[in-house]
């Protein structure tokens, strides 16, 4: 059996486990190697080991402790999920508003340089005008 189950069956962690098999007090089969490295936990001895420690007084977890943790854990994990959604729409939002504001800033910068080049051609008409003499602004039309 796995190390997970054979965690469930003594009431205690999968890395409580592994320690077991590393003191000798577990026998188990290695397969794999490195990352992919797993333990087959022999049947009799878990059994051989459970007895032991429920002769020395060592009870397994009640299983109402684990679901009390997985309820816990469930709904800090649904509260996570809320905020990120949250966020996540709000950050969407913001998003929006800067590609619009940057769009608008754009319009703006592209009017004003507009603006600037009628200006200095109405600028250049009025000095040419003044330029001229009186006699020639008042008969030239």
């Amino acid at each position: 059996m796995t190390t997970q189950v054979a965690a469930e069956a003594l009431g205690v962690d999968p890395r409580t486990v592994r320690t077991y098999i590393s003191r000798g007090e577990l026998k188990a089969r290695v397969e794999g190697e490195g990352v992919e490295k797993a333990y087959s936990v022999d049947v009799d001895s878990l059994y051989a080991l459970r007895d032991a420690r429920k002769s020395s007084g060592k009870s397994p977890r009640k299983t109402r402790e684990k679901s009390a943790e997985a309820e816990d854990l469930a709904a800090l994990v649904r509260d996570l999920t809320s905020q990120l959604v949250s966020t996540s729409a709000e950050a969407a939002h913001l998003r929006t508003r800067l590609q619009l504001t940057e769009r608008t800033q754009s319009s703006l910068e592209e009017e004003a340089q507009a603006l600037r080049g009628e200006r200095d051609r109405l600028r250049a008409e009025l000095e040419a005008e003044r330029s001229k003499g009186f006699w020639s602004r008042l008969f030239s039309g």
